[in-house]
């Protein structure tokens, strides 16, 4: 039996590099919690609000920041769970730039191959033992 999988999609939208080192550094931190995120988020939008976000490190996107989020969100919970002792495993992946109504239909990748990364990690059987990952073109990936 395969174990309980919860699978974001998420997008390289997401990257690391669209914010500050020190941003950075704070997103993707192994001690990063709840509050702490729901803080960095939060502020993002307080300096959007003011209009002062490009000069605070945070990135021009907020489908970019969203997902970003979303990265960080599901390897915070990935960790929780397994201090936890939990059997789920939780992931997040990018379809890639799919043929979609999202993409305008300009996406090279069809929907079916896009959606092969998120199956992948749904359908993994317990010797594969993903967990805490972001899956890019069929294997982990660095966000």
């Amino acid at each position: 039996m395969s174990p309980e999988q919860l699978v974001n999609v998420a997008s390289m939208a997401g990257r690391l590099g669209q914010v500050s080192s020190d941003l950075q550094a704070q997103f993707s931190s192994p001690e990063l919690d709840r509050e702490e995120l729901l803080g960095l988020m939060g502020k993002f939008q307080e300096d959007v609000a003011a209009g002062v976000h490009k000069q605070a490190g945070w990135s021009g996107s907020n489908y970019g920041m969203s997902k970003l989020g979303l990265i960080a969100y599901t390897l915070m919970v990935a960790r929780e769970e397994e201090t936890l002792g939990s059997p789920l495993k939780v992931n997040c992946c990018c379809p890639g730039y799919c043929d979609t109504d999202m993409s305008s239909h300009m996406g090279p990748r069809s929907p079916e191959d896009g959606a092969r990364n998120a199956a992948m990690l749904a359908l993994q059987t317990p010797d594969q033992d993903l967990n805490g990952v972001f899956i890019q073109d069929y294997q982990p990936s660095r966000w």
